[in-house]
């Protein structure tokens, strides 16, 4: 399922991203999330991951150490830049 320009806001804050197709619904990230950032979207056939309230981000990175699967980065890190 492919986001539409104005979803892409549920996928990224100041410090993270999300690549909702590596997610793999285990939840670990909302659990690291002390801030109420992460959402999920929880339906039979459609389950991941998603920022809810980015402006809550405070760039702690627990999300990115929590996910075994790599859903999370730091933004930028793909690119080089820390």
């Amino acid at each position: 399922m492919k986001l539409r320009l104005r979803d892409r806001d549920k996928l990224r804050t100041k410090f993270i991203e999300l690549d909702t197709q590596k997610c793999q619904a285990c939840w670990k990230c909302l659990a690291g999330c002390k801030n109420n950032v992460i959402g999920k979207v929880d339906i039979i056939i459609h389950k991941h991951a998603l920022i809810k309230n980015p402006e809550n981000c405070t760039g702690c990175l627990k999300c990115v150490k929590a996910c075994e699967f790599g859903a999370y980065s730091k933004k930028g890190a793909q690119r080089g830049i820390n």
